[in-house]
């Protein structure tokens, strides 16, 4: 399968489709060009897309969420299926299994089956968190909780919420009054909740992100008083593999969106496919997709097999595919060029819709500091010893578990040194870059302990923050080595082969953000040693650097031949230029001299004495 066929998390995916449902159903209706015309309506008014979130439950959307039946695959599959399409509609969708996971961590069997019940009569859910004055600080929480006979009653507001004035199940963190306890409640919306205004919100416009106001709301403790923050933390190292899911979905609908214009678009004579820098945005988009897909779909599967266990994956998943993401829907956007800012092409949806997800369930700044955390421990040692093979391999080869089994478990913390892993990789198969990335990372360690040593680590949050960038990166581009790479997927149980697309893009992926890591890497023990710091002799970077380039030159081979192949095939079907018109001369990699206007293509100056102004308002130049 190609870009144009399916997502990256599809393709990759370790399970058949039919382990799936109901998800493909959904996808194949969300697939469905009126859908897709309602879907860019909904945003262009700013409301709810209601008509579609129904046609979805009478596809049986919400089986995904019902605490009887949801797992994390599925969960995760949709998110990356309506992230695709739109980011409105995922969160709208994705916002009822990040509001039921403290059910599924903690909920008795009665709240449970409320919660099934209230779905399958056509109810959502919400999670109801922040409060203005307080943002990222949950310890600052204001709502309270009085406890009554019988429960609790809720007073207080809460803001930037995710189905605030529209979703019937609330699952709110609340003081209880009286204590420092932070608690997690279940309420349903009745009198005493008032649905405060919707904020006017750049990326998922016509979601509903607003605020709600409780005056003596009747809710439930979810657990006991007192084990909200507990609650909160289990939740959120499930939640984050969601999130990395939703990322994976919009850097493979920017993908397809940018191959298709780039295959239809024709303003020299041909499909700009063909011009090897519009080329070289999709090489980066390709490599991109599968990086965030990997690591979308390793964060899902460690869920499925050992819940809150994988926190130190999801944390990946969360910063790396959502930074990811960014990048890719940005080289989508210089394929594009100027129509990708304009509303009716439908990528500007693309371009705002990516930001949310960085934001979500924690800020990119909090995920860096969890990760960190982690970093410091690798480098003193405290990673296993094992490469983690093992826990991978089974987590690939499980079918679905349910969630409410897996969010309760408690099982040692699955973090394999990354350095360890990256050799095991190396030793798999011959690819020099795998050993450049495990060396890499056993560099990055060194500097970590040296900072420590020197008291920098513990002075310098900006450096630390820029090292815990690195490892979720690298992580990334194991992950992709682990799921795409022949010689990994069999030696982690994978049946079969990846994609010829995505081998290549693999290989793109190691070339390109190899090279970039190394220089990151490079320049974090420079600035070490510019602080006074003794820093140990590193790899030589020459050879790191020849040995991520050595994948790039079959790799583009690979993804040209495939992009070149397909969009001589298709006839262009707008913008071709008018008869007479004499088209910019490529160079030998099919690249214009000067890069501009409509597209990104339009030389400033060509033979007839266009001019860059011409150009840039847009399309065939008569």
């Amino acid at each position: 399968m190609t870009p144009d066929e399916a997502s990256a998390w599809q393709r990759l995916c370790p399970l058949s489709t039919d382990q799936l449902a109901p998800v493909p159903a959904l996808a194949g209706h969300l697939d469905r060009p009126e859908v897709a015309r309602r879907l860019a309506a909904a945003d262009a008014t700013r409301c709810p897309p209601d008509d579609v979130l129904a046609e979805l439950r009478d596809l049986g959307v919400t089986a995904v969420f019902d605490p009887d039946t949801a797992t994390a695959v599925h969960v995760n599959a949709l998110n990356a299926v309506a992230a695709r399409h739109s980011g409105s509609l995922a969160i709208t969708l994705g916002v009822n299994a990040l509001a039921l996971l403290p059910l599924y961590v903690a909920g008795t069997p009665e709240q449970c089956r409320r919660a099934g019940a209230v779905l399958r009569r056509g109810g959502a859910a919400a999670l109801l968190l922040t409060e203005l004055d307080n943002g990222s600080n949950l310890a600052r929480t204001r709502t309270r909780a009085e406890p009554v006979h019988g429960g609790h009653r809720l007073t207080g507001e809460k803001h930037l919420i995710n189905g605030g004035t529209r979703h019937d199940l609330l699952v709110t963190l609340a003081r209880v009054a009286g204590t420092d306890d932070l608690g997690l409640f279940l309420a349903e919306r009745d009198d005493t909740v008032t649905a405060l205004p919707r904020w006017r919100t750049l990326p998922a416009a016509a979601a509903d992100i607003s605020g709600v106001r409780f005056t003596g709301t009747p809710a439930d403790v979810i657990g006991a008083p007192g084990e909200g923050p507990n609650l909160l933390q289990l939740t959120l190292a499930l939640s984050r593999g969601g999130i990395g899911s939703l990322a994976s979905g919009a850097a493979s609908g920017a993908l397809a969106d940018a191959l298709r214009y780039a295959r239809e678009r024709d303003v020299y004579g041909e499909p700009i496919v063909h011009l090897g820098a519009i080329a070289e945005h999709l090489f980066r988009a390709a490599a991109l997709d599968v990086l965030v897909a990997s690591a979308a779909l390793k964060a899902t599967f460690l869920i499925n097999a050992i819940g809150p266990a994988a926190a130190h994956v999801t944390a990946v998943a969360k910063y790396a595919c959502c930074v990811l993401a960014e990048q890719a829907v940005t080289e989508g956007r210089a394929v594009l060029g100027a129509r990708a800012l304009v509303e009716e092409s439908g990528y500007a949806a693309r371009v705002r819709d990516v930001l949310l997800y960085g934001v979500f369930d924690g800020t990119s700044h909090i995920m860096l500091d969890q990760l960190q955390w982690r970093l410091e421990r690798f480098a003193a040692g405290n990673g296993r010893a094992d490469d983690g093979r093992a826990v991978l391999a089974d987590a690939y080869a499980r079918a679905p578990q349910p969630l409410v089994r897996v969010a309760r478990l408690r099982l040692r913390p699955y973090a394999p040194a990354p350095a360890v892993r990256a050799a095991a990789l190396a030793a798999v198969g011959d690819r020099p870059a795998v050993a450049a990335l495990g060396a890499l990372l056993a560099a990055l360690l060194d500097l970590v302990a040296a900072a420590r040593r020197s008291g920098r680590w513990a002075r310098d949050q900006a450096w630390r923050f820029a090292a815990a960038a690195v490892l979720a990166e690298a992580e990334a581009l194991l992950a992709a080595v682990e799921l795409v790479d022949p010689d990994c997927r069999a030696r982690g149980g994978l049946a079969g082969r990846a994609g010829a697309w995505d081998e290549a893009a693999l290989g793109y992926a190691l070339g390109w953000r190899g090279g970039d890591l190394a220089g990151r890497v490079a320049l974090l023990a420079a600035d070490l040693a510019a602080d006074g710091t003794a820093v140990p002799d590193g790899p030589d970077q020459a050879g790191l650097l020849a040995a991520f380039a050595a994948e790039l030159a079959p790799a583009r081979a690979a993804l040209r031949a495939r992009l070149t192949t397909a969009a001589s095939a298709d006839a262009p079907v707008r913008g071709a230029p008018a008869a007479g018109d004499q088209p910019a001369t490529p160079d030998r990699d099919g690249a214009v001299t000067v890069a501009g206007g409509d597209g990104g293509n339009a030389p400033p100056d060509d033979r007839r004495g266009t001019s860059t102004a011409d150009t840039l308002t847009g399309g065939a130049r008569r």
